[in-house]
């Protein structure tokens, strides 16, 4: 893992692979296929195993330079990560709703802007992905204080036994509440072993990389097979047993271990396709196109706007938009206010230090 950078170049290109799985389920839908293979819900769970797995690699790296998470800093840089772009999206959202232009249901608005759309339905199209965005905040506030109130030996077994108890959460939701409560798929603890997932493959990195067995699987092209396996489960989605249990544990391990590949193998065909400027740019991206994909994606209210070519070129011109001129301005100011504030801040009390024992 390069820990010399907070990017990991081939990160984006994986990430430019599962935004293209988001739009092009999306748009089968538009273009009126009965059904897309599931492929939206694939590619925002690779998203999933890459968030679990760039965070707890960038907690670990502070921890082993500090023994310590500030986490004010932490919340402070993630605020200004994620809320600039999508409460710029709200905002639109919700001005086109107010003008009468579309319409949406207070509950969804609310639901969306306080980030708890992974249990309350957002009935209306236009804030139907803000469950992931959800999921994923969820995760940004509770995994950090996990991490120091159980230390990494204690986290290590809580995330592993989130692998074996997640399936069997979903699998009795499923029971009782059938496929139409929302959480039974999309809720945060519907979602916690994807994230597991990447958070343990980052806590075990250098054990895994120790293991001549490993190295030589991860090495070889036997970790292609995995592909056919991610898709072969993901295809199980019109048997939602097997779909929430086995699969999604397919789909999240082998992912995991993808990951691992793209961030350790930049010398192939398919790192350097990865790492390539066209995939790390849309990586880049990924996050104000996701943003906006959804208007331009529409299967239930179709119109000009979700006609190809408009619709990708509608998508476009809103991702620069959002892009240039909400997310990297946010992140520029971030930039300048962390040097204000967090360069030389003294040790404060929520700077909660591990006790030896656990850091090992």
């Amino acid at each position: 893992m390069e820990k010399s950078s907070y990017r990991i170049p081939s990160l984006d290109g994986l990430r430019t692979i599962s935004i293209l799985l988001v739009i092009a389920g999306h748009w089968l839908h538009v273009l009126g296929y009965p059904s897309d293979g599931n492929l939206g819900n694939l590619g925002v769970r690779v998203f999933f195993v890459i968030s679990g797995f760039l965070i707890t690699g960038l907690l670990i790296k502070e921890l082993e330079k500090t023994d310590r998470i500030d986490l004010p800093k932490f919340y402070f840089r993630r605020t200004l990560r994620i809320f600039p772009p999508y409460y710029f999206y709200l905002l639109v959202v919700g001005a086109m709703a107010l003008a009468g232009a579309i319409l949406i249901p207070p509950k969804s608005f609310l639901a969306a802007s306080f980030y708890v759309s992974d249990y309350v339905n957002p009935s209306a199209w236009l804030l139907g992905h803000t469950w992931s965005l959800a999921v994923e905040e969820q995760f940004y506030l509770i995994f950090p204080t996990v991490l120091l109130v159980f230390g990494l030996r204690k986290t290590k077994l809580l995330l592993g036994l989130l692998i074996v108890v997640c399936p069997l959460l979903r699998l009795a939701d499923f029971q009782i509440f059938g496929d139409s409560a929302i959480w039974v798929m999309k809720g945060f603890h519907a979602n916690m072993d994807a994230l597991a997932a990447g958070c343990l493959l980052a806590l075990f990195y250098k054990r895994l990389h120790g293991n001549p067995l490993y190295r030589r699987m991860l090495g070889s092209k036997l970790v292609f097979l995995l592909i056919p396996a991610i898709l072969l489960a993901n295809a199980q989605v019109d048997h939602p047993r097997i779909f929430l249990g086995l699969s999604f544990t397919v789909i999240n391990l082998s992912t995991a271990v993808l990951i691992d590949w793209a961030v350790t193998n930049h010398e192939t065909m398919a790192g350097r396709f990865l790492n390539s400027a066209p995939m790390v740019t849309l990586g880049m991206m990924s996050y104000s196109i996701y943003l906006w994909q959804q208007p331009f994606f529409n299967p239930q209210n179709p119109g000009a706007l979700t006609r190809t070519p408009l619709n990708f070129i509608g998508l476009a011109a809103m991702t620069v938009f959002s892009y240039y001129f909400v997310e990297k301005y946010s992140l520029r100011l971030r930039q300048r206010l962390e040097k204000r504030f967090f360069s030389k801040r003294e040790r404060r009390p929520a700077e909660i230090e591990l006790p030896a024992a656990e850091t090992a």
